[in-house]
């Protein structure tokens, strides 16, 4: 079973969950990152995988940095930056590497941009990206996750934009979990302020790493979920990245949205279990 536990990252309260602590040193570690919407958590995340996959590797779940029961600190300044390093010290304190690093949405596209560096700042096994990387539209669902004020019928509305199946979004201690965690103390002001943009900036000029990945520079065995009904990608979206990926595998949910990892958890553990077994049998 997974627990949850702190560590100090460089002074820096972090929270993580961790699983499958008697394959420590016998196994690769598994690393999950979460998604960043308002009460995104590797406790709401990561919920239906985790101890699956603990039953077969080390796994370690961190909170990044304002999110969940980390510590609310931002980086007004490179929060993406901030971020990657975060991870790269959390995993130095741990004593744990080569990892399998899974992304899910915001930490897909940020695990991506890691893998794809001449010098990858974690050090990686390999890469599962989930319904993260290629082009993210500012459309209307976009907007749903983005406003969020606080109330629990506009958390019922995230996640009902989220997820295909009606069940999650009618789910009141599913609700109630992530309006909790997005009402902690300073939680609603760390993640609100990713999406601050100052008036005086010109985005157009403003060069994004994240926006710009050198695909074809990852060399990682890499695996990429994504939802077939995901409204917050454009049908397709991985066409325009993934075949640039050397050697990539692609798995689409049938029926799931946004968070395939969750509402299609069988499938994604057996899946995932799989890909994992391949490389480390090599």
């Amino acid at each position: 079973m997974s627990n949850a536990k702190y560590v100090s990252v460089d002074g820096i309260g972090t929270h993580y969950l961790e699983a499958g602590d008697a394959l420590r040193g016998a196994r690769p570690t598994i690393l999950l990152l979460h998604s960043a919407e308002f009460g995104g958590a590797a406790e709401i995340t990561w919920a239906e995988n985790i101890n699956v996959l603990g039953q077969h590797y080390h796994v370690l779940a961190p909170d990044h940095l304002g999110f969940g029961r980390t510590e609310k600190l931002f980086d007004f300044g490179n929060q993406f930056e901030r971020r990657i390093r975060h991870i790269k010290r959390f995993l130095e304190i741990m004593a744990v590497g080569p990892v399998h690093v899974m992304g899910s949405s915001m930490s897909g596209g940020l695990s991506l941009t890691v893998a794809s560096r001449k010098q990858p700042d974690w050090p990686l096994r390999s890469v599962v990206c989930c319904s993260g990387g290629g082009d993210a539209p500012d459309n209307e669902a976009r907007k749903v996750l983005n406003t969020f004020d606080g109330t629990k019928e506009h958390m019922r509305a995230i996640v009902d934009t989220m997820f295909v199946d009606p069940k999650w979004a009618a789910d009141e201690d599913y609700i109630t979990r992530r309006w909790e965690l997005a009402t902690l103390p300073g939680a609603w002001e760390a993640t609100a302020a990713a999406r601050f943009k100052a008036p005086f900036r010109d985005a157009a000029r403003v060069r994004s790493e994240r926006d710009h990945i050198p695909y074809s520079n990852i060399a990682v065995p890499t695996l990429v979920f994504a939802g077939k009904h995901d409204p917050l990608r454009l049908p397709g979206y991985t066409d325009g990245f993934v075949p640039q990926i050397p050697g990539a595998q692609l798995h689409v949910f049938e029926n799931a949205g946004h968070m395939g990892n969750v509402e299609c958890a069988d499938e994604f553990n057996a899946r995932t279990l799989a890909f994992l077994s391949a490389i480390d049998s090599e």
